[in-house]
């Protein structure tokens, strides 16, 4: 791992955007976004999403700066169509609108389809708790795992992201894909040039578990046909419900992901003081338990992620060969690279 300077991270980020056609606005929500998922620990969707996007960009399979077209606006609900448009920008502003609507009508959601690649779930459900909402994100991605007794890849991860706003304790945030663990996870690994998978990660071409590296095929679902079930789920909600891309259809050189983006205005459903006062109980509640042997405490959905977080606000860790990653990108670009040095 090396450290780099938050702030001139994130220059840079925006930087190379900039270069690849993205305006300043658009290029520093990618820059936030990208850098709070390293922050917050999650590497499979922070800087290493830089090199997919402005090559996506130079191919002419995502616009460079966010067009869409409201197709139905009704009340709480909305339906974008996202011409093509990056899924993080696009989900940005869904997420904003699915807020303001949630203001007036106590739920918002905004559904955007044709889109391209949306990061980290976690952040749009985090701007509207951090708004004083709960926030739910959910999208479709492209085949990652076999349906449930099967050997062929047909169903993304499809990941569920829901924030809940609490007064003094660490508000929980879940974000979780479908499979044990998401399929970037693996793919950094292969980049590191780590030859095996740890057990219960992966399946073969034969739909078997398997840790050899080579014979990497698919991610295996998340408690077997709880996380298969989940993920068809997902593919209703985030996809056939509105005519976003599912399966094959939500590659990035077809119709991309589909992206639901939710807003619960607390104040609408009970007394918001009360409400938080009641989370902050209920979160001591859990951690009041008697520990398990060798547990190291409880923790809540997200609050090893927001410990990582507020431990990187001046440096944050990343991988070796993810910013070299980068900065071959910078080079096609003619930026000038980023070094743990500067």
């Amino acid at each position: 791992m090396l450290k780099l300077n938050v702030q001139k991270l994130k220059a840079k980020v925006v930087e190379i955007f900039e270069k690849a056609g993205v305006n300043e606005k658009e290029a520093r929500i990618f820059a936030d976004m990208l850098v709070q998922a390293d922050q917050r620990g999650v590497h499979t969707h922070g800087i290493v999403c830089v090199s997919r996007y402005v090559n996506l960009i130079r191919k002419g399979r995502m616009k460079a700066n966010m067009e869409y077209k409201v197709e139905k606006d009704r009340g709480a609900i909305a339906v974008w169509n996202g011409e093509g448009s990056s899924g993080q920008i696009l989900g940005y502003y869904g997420m904003k609108e699915a807020m303001r609507k949630a203001k007036q009508f106590g739920i918002g959601a905004v559904a955007i389809k044709h889109a391209n690649h949306f990061g980290a779930a976690a952040y749009y459900a985090q701007m509207a708790n951090r708004e004083g909402m709960i926030g739910i994100a959910v999208a479709t991605g492209d085949p990652t795992m076999c349906p449930w007794g099967g050997a062929e890849k047909e169903i993304g991860n499809n990941p569920v992201a829901i924030a809940v706003p609490a007064r003094n304790e660490v508000s929980p945030v879940l974000d979780m894909a479908q499979s044990v663990v998401a399929n970037g996870k693996i793919t950094n690994l292969r980049m590191q040039g780590v030859k095996t998978i740890p057990e219960g990660w992966a399946l073969d071409n034969e739909g078997q578990p398997t840790t050899d590296m080579d014979r990497f095929y698919s991610v295996t679902p998340m408690a077997g046909y709880k996380g298969w079930g989940t993920a068809v789920m997902v593919d209703v909600l985030a996809g056939i419900l509105f005519g976003g891309g599912c399966g094959w259809d939500a590659k990035d050189d077809k119709e991309g992901p589909g992206l639901l983006m939710m807003a619960w205005n607390i104040e609408d459903f009970r007394d918001k003081e009360e409400f938080l006062d009641a989370m902050d109980h209920r979160i001591q509640q859990y951690k009041g338990v008697k520990l398990a042997k060798n547990s190291k405490g409880i923790f809540m959905p997200g609050e090893i992620e927001d410990i990582k977080f507020k431990q990187s606000q001046e440096e944050v860790d990343i991988i070796d060969e993810i910013l070299e990653k980068m900065n071959k990108t910078a080079d096609e670009l003619g930026v000038e690279r980023i070094s743990a040095e500067s």
